[in-house]
């Protein structure tokens, strides 16, 4: 009886089959390590054991994205008008940190004129300082320079793109322009590839990268409709002093609001109003409200404004465009 110990090699076989991922998984790069372990007993000897040498996969980086129109409805704007704001939400969906590329379409075959990229810029990324779009101003949004501001996101993770644009002039009411948005992986060889396509050795670390479903970009659309009357409103704080006369927002602060309401084209904007919700840690300052420059009483009285449920209340009725309001009241800091 020979009492060499044969070395048992095991083979471990992986398949591959096709899935729908719909999120980023196991993220890219993680190596997955697996070993066999075999148990023997020879001549009734104790039992014995062999490890394998382990059979190491790497998990390959996804090429997957989504691009989502972030509007309800097309986008109101007036004839002729600037930097009117679509608003869409990009989302990695692949498995590790990819960089997109941005680009738009004015000239979109079925609607009624090109939109015009906008004065302020074609693009923009959410600053993440304000919520909706700001052009200029300290909470202003990021232009998109390709090859200098392209979106970078790990995975599972988004960023708010505005597409903002001009609408030429005389157009008439009901009028459409559709913008197409496309978002595509800046990784070479991905963008528009089939899904399952690999690109040897191209993900971090010189890892693979994988195709998904999405062939590395996506596009959407975002619509603007003209109509006669735009409207906006704007709130800031027109005033901040202190109990020690400086402006420092301190417990004791008096805070002024200001909002300011305006419309423009050409029309009239039916039942406008405001309301405004008193901010918690602030109490209200009685009959501090001012319209338009002329002090208004708390009351549901015979003025267009009022402090009532734990908000200012101010009514402008049907407004002939165009025209500006503004409301101001104070509060102080608890």
């Amino acid at each position: 009886m020979c009492d060499i110990i044969r070395v048992v090699g095991l083979v471990l076989t992986f398949g591959v089959f096709p899935v729908t991922v719909e999120a980023s998984g196991t993220t890219a790069g993680t190596i997955i390590r697996n070993t066999a372990i075999l148990s023997y007993s020879l001549g009734g000897a104790p039992a014995q054991t062999i490890t394998s040498r382990a059979a190491n996969v790497t998990v390959a980086q996804l090429i997957n994205l989504t691009l989502i129109s972030q509007d309800a409805a097309a986008v109101v704007v007036t004839s002729p008008n600037t930097n009117g704001a679509l608003t869409f939400l990009l989302t990695n969906t692949g498995n590790g940190t990819e960089s997109f590329s941005l680009t738009r379409n004015n000239a979109v075959a079925g609607d009624n004129f090109d939109p015009i990229s906008g004065s302020a810029g074609a693009i923009f990324l959410e600053s993440g300082l304000q919520p909706g779009f700001q052009a200029s101003g300290p909470n202003a949004d990021v232009p998109y320079i390709s090859g200098g501001t392209n979106p970078t996101l790990a995975a599972d993770s988004s960023r708010i793109v505005y597409v903002v644009s001009n609408t030429p002039g005389s157009l008439a009411n009901g009028s459409t322009g559709v913008v197409t948005l496309t978002a595509a992986s800046m990784l070479p060889g991905a963008a528009g590839a089939p899904p399952g396509t690999t690109l040897v050795g191209m993900g971090p670390g010189g890892i693979d990268a994988v195709v998904g479903g999405s062939r590395g970009q996506a596009s959407r659309n975002g619509t603007y409709l003209v109509s006669g009357v735009g409207v906006a409103v704007v709130k800031s704080v027109a005033d901040v002093t202190d109990p020690q006369g400086g402006s420092d927002v301190t417990s004791g602060a008096l805070v002024t609001y200001r909002i300011v309401v305006s419309t423009i084209g050409a029309g009239t904007a039916q039942g406008l109003s405001v309301i405004d919700p008193i901010p918690p840690n602030t109490t209200y300052v009685t009959n501090s409200i001012l319209v338009d420059g002329v002090s208004r009483s708390d009351a549901a009285d015979g003025d267009n404004a009022e402090s009532s449920a734990g908000a200012v209340r101010v009514q402008f009725g049907d407004a002939i465009a165009p025209v500006s309001h503004i409301v101001q009241f104070r509060v102080t800091i608890n």
